[in-house]
C-alpha cells in the first residue's frame, strides 16, 4: 500500500475520533487500529507502543479531572472527574493508535519516494526522511558513545553525561547532517521542477480516490452524528 494511502487513513481517523468525541466510538476504531498494526508488525510493539504513550498520558488525565467533579467519592477523587479522564485516554488511545499502527506500514524509504514524486515534495520529503530517521540515529549514535566510554574505562554519571554522551551525539549528528545536506546541494536537490524515482512506491488509481473520499467520508460521518 502506498505510504500516502495508510497517512491518509490515519488522518481520517483522527478526524473521525476528534468529531465524533465519543468513548465507545474511539474505542472502536482503538480496536480496529491495534489489531491491524499487530498484524501487520507480527508481534506486540504496536500495543506496547501506544501502552508506553497512552498509561502516562492517562494518569495525567486522572490527576488533572479526577479532583474537580461534584460526585465525591474518596478524598480527591469524584465519579464524574474519573469518567472526564477516561473519556480523554480513550480518545487519546484511539489517536495514539492510528498513528503507530500507521507507522507499522510505512516504511521511510517508500514514504520518501512517495513524496518525492509530488509537485515540490523534494523538500518534504528530505524533511520527512530526517526526521524519521533521527531517533534511530541518534540511538546507534549512543550506543557508539557509550561504547566508546566503557572501552576507555569512563564512569558516567550526573556530571559527566553532558559532556561525555551528550555532547558528543549532537555532534556527530549535526556533522552527519551537514555532510548530507552539502552532498544533495552538490545533486542538485534544490532545483526546481519534478522529480523521478527509478522505483517509485506502489500506487493505483483506486489508491488515489481512497486518499481523497477517507477524509471526505470521515467529515461526512462527524456530520452525520
Amino acid at each position: 500500500m502506498n505510504p500516502l494511502t495508510v497517512l491518509s487513513l490515519a488522518a481520517s481517523g483522527w478526524i473521525a475520533v476528534m468529531g465524533v468525541n465519543h468513548p465507545a466510538f474511539s474505542a472502536a476504531v482503538a480496536a480496529v487500529a491495534l489489531a491491524l498494526g499487530t498484524v501487520k508488525a507480527k508481534s506486540a510493539s504496536v500495543i506496547a507502543a501506544v501502552a508506553a504513550l497512552s498509561v502516562p498520558a492517562g494518569l495525567s488525565m486522572a490527576l488533572i479531572h479526577a479532583p474537580y467533579g461534584s460526585e465525591r467519592i474518596a478524598p480527591l477523587v469524584t465519579a464524574d472527574g474519573l469518567a472526564v479522564a477516561g473519556e480523554l485516554a480513550v480518545r487519546f488511545v484511539a489517536l495514539m493508535s492510528c498513528v503507530i499502527a500507521a507507522m507499522a506500514f510505512v516504511r521511510i524509504p517508500e514514504l520518501v519516494k512517495a513524496l518525492q514524486v509530488a509537485p515540490g515534495g523534494n523538500r518534504l520529503a528530505y524533511i520527512a526522511g530526517s526526521a524519521l530517521q533521527l531517533l534511530p540515529q541518534g540511538a546507534r549514535t549512543a550506543t557508539v558513545v557509550r561504547e566508546a566510554n566503557r572501552l576507555r574505562g569512563r564512569r558516567i554519571g550526573v556530571r559527566t553525561v553532558v559532556p561525555h554522551v551528550v555532547l558528543p551525539v549532537l555532534a556527530e549528528l549535526l556533522s552527519g547532517g551537514a555532510s548530507r545536506g552539502m552532498a544533495l546541494e552538490t545533486a542538485g536537490y534544490d532545483l526546481p521542477g519534478s522529480r523521478t524515482v527509478l522505483r517509485p512506491a506502489a500506487d493505483s488509481p483506486a489508491q488515489k480516490a481512497l486518499r481523497w473520499l477517507a477524509p471526505v467520508c470521515a467529515v461526512a460521518v462527524v456530520a452525520w452524528t
